[in-house]
């Protein structure tokens, strides 16, 4: 289990979010492998919980998005409306199969890569929590 978190963030439009803070990192499978990269070793189903908000610098829509192996995932999005000044919340909750290479060993060839984007919105202020479980 992976939980990370960053607060008080400014992050621009079409940006991974960085996860400063490392709560709870326990086994294994999952771990951050960079400021805004989470790195899955092992093969299973993994659970992906975000939640955050932050405070729009203009008027407009935001999105926050799971992308896997650099691909966006369309069931793993949180879209918002804001004023400019406004706190708008996201989150979302998402299943992330990591599948073997018929090794014997239940063995990858290479580690599944999650990255969370910020979509068309620049947000100041903006907190984000991830929660990364195997469960299978």
């Amino acid at each position: 289990m992976l939980q990370a978190y960053s607060s008080n963030l400014e992050i621009a439009a079409n940006t991974a979010y960085t996860f400063n803070n490392v709560t709870i990192d326990k086994g294994c499978a999952e771990h951050l492998s960079g400021p805004s990269s989470i790195q899955l070793d092992k093969q299973g189903v993994y659970l992906v919980e975000v939640d955050g908000f932050g405070t729009g610098a203009a008027a407009g829509t935001g999105s926050t998005q799971l992308y896997v192996n650099g691909v966006a995932q369309l069931q793993a999005i949180s879209s918002y409306t804001t004023a400019a000044g406004d706190i708008s919340n996201f989150g979302f909750k998402t299943f992330v199969q990591v599948a073997t290479n018929n090794c014997p060993c239940n063995c990858i060839s290479s580690p599944t890569v999650l990255q969370v984007m910020n979509g068309e919105e620049n947000l100041t202020e903006a907190h984000i929590n991830i929660v990364v479980t195997k469960i299978r």
